[in-house]
């Protein structure tokens, strides 16, 4: 078991913030009318990648000590003015200033989302499934995995644009590993592994619902645990909703929950 204290909290925070630079920086790259922003606050950093957008909240606040009112009330600013909602995924072991301010201000609760982590040195990989190839995306094949990725997020509907741009920015890191799943030759599955830090985080888990309930999320799982390993990272850190079925896969490797993420929002 990994005890979750204030060190490992601020490690896996403080890259989860490093992370959200990068997608501000790859977006401009790829959508440079849509206004890709970032507002560093309260010790952490919130993220404006356009409309619509997934991803469009702060993360790792009050991980570096106590929240003014006024650092609140920059980052509602900050989304308002772009008429969208302000969000905060805030980790439980956050500075205890940070929640009373929140609540004065007239946060609610929206959601919540676990944090899973697993020490690779104790890992062992199993047999892979000889009716599916697990692989990292070639140059050419990037692409696709955005728009697989992108139809997966969005079950049977028709991918909203704020998904598919997602799918884009993530098609073009190149510090990202995408890996695809293949069935019979068809693109099936998805999943991303960013290596920072000795951690290995795996994100970008999506697939397609045709191909669901045949084992493909372990399979990509297993893959990226491989490639993190062998990279030398000792830890593997991934995000799944609770009682999900990603939560399910995940603790099945030997994930456990370190801490949950809980988001706040503020309307306009």
């Amino acid at each position: 078991m990994i005890h979750a204290d204030h060190a490992l909290a601020r490690r896996l925070e403080g890259l989860i913030c490093t992370e959200y630079r990068r997608l501000a920086e790859v977006a401009r790259s790829v959508f440079p009318d849509r206004g890709a922003d970032i507002l560093e606050v309260a010790g952490g950093v919130a993220l404006w990648l356009g409309k619509g957008s997934p991803v469009n909240q702060a993360v790792g606040l009050g991980m570096a000590g106590p929240i003014r009112e006024d650092d609140v009330e920059r980052l509602e600013a900050f989304y308002h003015e772009r008429h969208a909602a302000a969000s905060a995924s805030v980790c439980q072991l956050a500075d205890p200033s940070l929640l009373p301010v929140l609540g004065r201000r007239g946060w609610r609760v929206s959601q919540f989302e676990h944090v899973l982590a697993l020490e690779l040195e104790t890992w062992q990989r199993a047999a892979g499934q000889e009716d599916l190839e697990v692989r990292a995306c070639t140059v050419p094949e990037r692409e696709m995995w955005g728009r697989v990725a992108a139809l997966g997020f969005a079950e049977d509907q028709r991918p909203g644009a704020g998904e598919e741009e997602f799918g884009r920015i993530m098609a073009a890191r190149d510090e990202a590993v995408l890996v695809l799943a293949w069935v019979e030759g068809e693109p099936a599955g998805t999943g991303a592994l960013v290596i920072d830090g000795g951690v290995g985080w795996l994100s970008g888990d999506s697939t397609l619902p045709r191909y669901r309930r045949r084992g493909l999320q372990q399979a990509i799982q297993r893959y990226r645990l491989s490639l993190a390993r062998d990279a030398g990272c000792d830890l593997a850190v991934t995000e799944a909703a609770p009682g999900s079925p990603s939560q399910r896969n995940m603790e099945r490797l030997g994930f456990g929950i370190v801490y949950t993420h809980v988001e706040f929002v503020k309307e306009p």
